[in-house]
């Protein structure tokens, strides 16, 4: 324990220069660009330094149930990378093992043995302020800028641990959800999972006071490797707001998505082979 405390204070040292750093936001670099034959090409956007993986439970009071996902948050000095730590174990593999790529049906395999899911690539960037969500519906590849998120914290004297970690309490209310955060001093990152961050330590467990989504820390370990996001051959910019409403829509009703797209699969007779009104598990995070 005592080790793992002073990687954590060393590690606290070199993030609190994320705050201070005056560099340029980060640009379309071709040196910064890698690729991969299975995996394709990445922009590379900063090295990590520490990682956190993240259990994210969510109820969908509609079907009355619960699934959990493993997340994980990557912390560089001058970014952060949110995403499914189902692709990160993946792509890991591949690119250990696979240099010189893998077959079509190697690829699927290994995605259903680490439980990966569609590409999710949620970036802050601490130079520019910017926070950058990519991420897809369906067959389409979608993404949207925002100001890094400013929240309103309560602090609160109470305490608890987390993740082997002494956690103090916070609260916020953020689009449309009141949000209970633990966050741990001793770990001077003021990130946390998805958009969250903003507070004197990382945020190992928030939830909101539904418990509809509920994220915790279940490991935290130091990391030197690169971090970026996916380069689609077309990718489409919208805004925050538009693109919480056409998930919505997806999810709430996918074969009316998918009849409505020219390459959506179809029975011989040309009618959409996923019929109308189907819902899928849903509950948006941002109720506004």
């Amino acid at each position: 324990m005592k080790t793992f405390l002073t990687s954590i204070f060393l590690l606290s040292v070199a993030l609190v220069a994320q705050g201070n750093s005056t560099d340029s936001p980060v640009k379309t670099d071709e040196s910064k660009i890698v690729s991969h034959p299975t995996l394709g090409k990445n922009m590379i956007v900063d090295r990590s330094i520490m990682e956190c993986v993240y259990s994210h439970r969510v109820y969908d009071p509609y079907f009355d149930k619960h699934r959990t996902n493993d997340e994980i948050l990557e912390i560089g000095r001058k970014a952060s990378l949110y995403g499914f730590y189902g692709n990160y174990r993946r792509d890991s593999i591949v690119r250990k093992d696979y240099p010189e790529g893998m077959d079509f049906n190697e690829f699927q395999a290994l995605s259903r043995k680490c439980n990966s899911r569609k590409s999710t690539e949620l970036i802050k960037d601490i130079r520019s302020n910017k926070l950058t969500n990519h991420e897809g519906i369906f067959m389409d590849h979608y993404y949207y800028e925002e100001e890094i998120p400013q929240f309103e914290w309560n602090l609160n004297d109470e305490s608890d641990e987390i993740c082997g970690q002494i956690c103090k309490k916070a609260t916020t209310t953020f689009r449309g959800r009141n949000w209970i955060a633990w966050y741990c001093p001793n770990i001077q990152s003021d990130n946390g999972p998805w958009k969250f961050g903003g507070l004197p330590g990382l945020i190992l467990k928030i939830e909101d006071d539904k418990k509809e989504h509920v994220f915790e820390a279940i490991q935290i370990r130091k990391s030197d490797n690169d971090f970026g996001f996916h380069i689609w051959s077309f990718k489409i910019k919208t805004d925050r707001k538009k693109f919480n409403k056409m998930m919505l829509d997806y999810k709430m009703d996918v074969g009316q998505t998918i009849a409505a797209t020219p390459d959506g699969p179809k029975f011989a007779d040309g009618s959409p082979a996923i019929p109308p009104n189907r819902r899928l598990f849903y509950n948006p995070i941002e109720k506004d």
